[in-house]
């Protein structure tokens, strides 16, 4: 009897010690299981990130081939392991990386609006798209010039941030763009004439190297003789402006006397005759470049035209005229013959009007030889039997051409204010 109740309870002990082995192995495999994995978006799915101690038999049972990873999403999984196991897992595919991209520098100018944020960065790059661009301290409010760097904030959709820090330049300009040559004109009554407004005129900025600049005409009526203001405007980039008036006479062929300037377009008897010898003339005096061409014009108007008082007035074909034929004149006509034969030969050329006026008036030239603006005189003077040619602002100072610079544009080695 007590043999068989022996054998009873081994059997039992044997039992339970096989009971308590297959517990503690599900309770193992239960415990060495992960059930909510987590990876980073454009990874891998692997099955050892399911698992503390991965099994050597573990596998997916679901068929992973279809997830596409770049893009965030949850999965429902089943995964095998422990030659018996079979458990549902949760996959999460999440963006936690933040974007990239690049700063653009910018330049701004301190009286206009800055530009938005997305402007300033570049390149940007994330698996889940950019949601917001942002200054990250707001709006900048730098008025001073400086260079600044300046943090730009760019968010994903998963609330990844980076910082992109942007350098601007910032230029404090309050000053508007300055005009050199505007000058009143005179012309005729033609309907046909033509007026080029902008003939001798610059505009120059501080800052800005193309100012944008316009003419308002609209009161100009042409070929009614009158007097009419025409208004000037150059802006500049930081939104600078500045208008100057100049006016606009139009006269009757009856009161053409007082026309003056190779702008006159009335028919004149000297016209054809006139401009045939010049051309004639500029066969000759054609050097190899502009420069060598216009010494050679100056040259010969000073060698060959005499100094001789004209009473009342001339007009500018009268007066080259007689410089080309009676090589004799005042100054208009050292002047005028000197400015048809650079307008001839193509070569830019304005008008230099003494100022101020004192006892009489006196006429020159303002060439542009080799892109920049010169003093050219062809006039012989008393005590100064030279030729004025080529010469700056300092080379040509002297009490017979006094001239005021804003009305010009800026000479060689000159400057733009009076002189």
């Amino acid at each position: 009897m007590h043999k068989i109740i022996g054998k009873i309870l081994a059997c039992v002990y044997c039992a339970a010690i096989i009971a308590g082995t297959v517990y503690f192995t599900i309770r193992d495999a239960d415990r060495n299981i992960i059930k909510d994995v987590t990876i980073e978006a454009g990874s891998q799915i692997r099955i050892e990130d399911f698992f503390h101690d991965c099994p050597d038999d573990a596998r997916f049972i679901t068929d992973i081939s279809a997830i596409d990873t770049n893009v965030p999403s949850i999965y429902m999984l089943k995964v095998f392991y422990g030659e018996a196991f079979e458990k549902d897992v949760t996959l999460r595919i999440e963006d936690r990386t933040p974007p990239k991209g690049i700063a653009l520098p910018k330049n701004q100018y301190a009286s206009l609006d800055w530009p938005e944020a997305s402007e300033c960065v570049g390149y940007l790059y994330d698996l889940s798209g950019i949601a917001k661009i942002e200054y990250r301290d707001g709006v900048p409010e730098y008025q001073l010039t400086g260079d600044y760097l300046v943090p730009v904030v760019v968010t994903d959709w998963y609330n990844n941030s980076t910082v992109i820090e942007v350098p601007f330049h910032v230029t404090d300009d309050h000053n508007a763009p300055l005009f050199y040559g505007i000058h009143d004109i005179t012309i005729g009554d033609s309907e046909d004439a033509v007026i080029n407004y902008f003939e001798g005129i610059t505009v120059t900025d501080d800052y800005d190297e193309s100012p944008r600049y316009t003419v308002d005409s609209s009161k100009v009526q042409i070929g009614e003789a009158g007097k009419y203001t025409i208004t000037y405007s150059a802006i500049d980039e930081a939104g600078n402006v500045r208008r100057q008036n100049a006016t606009v006479t139009i006269k009757s062929l009856d009161d053409s006397e007082g026309v003056t300037g190779a702008g006159s377009s009335w028919d004149s008897p000297y016209h054809n005759e006139l401009y045939r010898l010049a051309y004639d003339l500029l066969d000759e005096l054609r050097g190899e470049d502009d420069t060598e061409t216009a010494f050679n014009i100056f040259n010969w108007v000073h060698s060959y035209v005499s100094y001789e008082t004209v009473y009342g007035t001339s007009t500018f074909e009268e007066a080259a005229y007689n410089a080309l034929t009676k090589h004799s004149g005042d100054c208009y006509s050292f002047y005028a013959c000197c400015k048809l034969l650079l307008d001839c030969a193509g070569i830019p050329n304005m008008t230099v009007l003494r100022y101020p006026v004192t006892y009489n008036g006196h006429y020159w030239n303002l060439v542009k030889l080799d892109g920049e603006w010169y003093h050219c005189d062809s006039t012989k003077f008393m005590n100064h039997q030279a030729l004025y040619f080529q010469l700056t602002d300092d080379q040509i100072k002297d009490s017979r051409h006094q001239f005021n610079g804003s009305m010009l544009p800026v000479r060689a080695d000159g400057t733009p204010e009076y002189a």
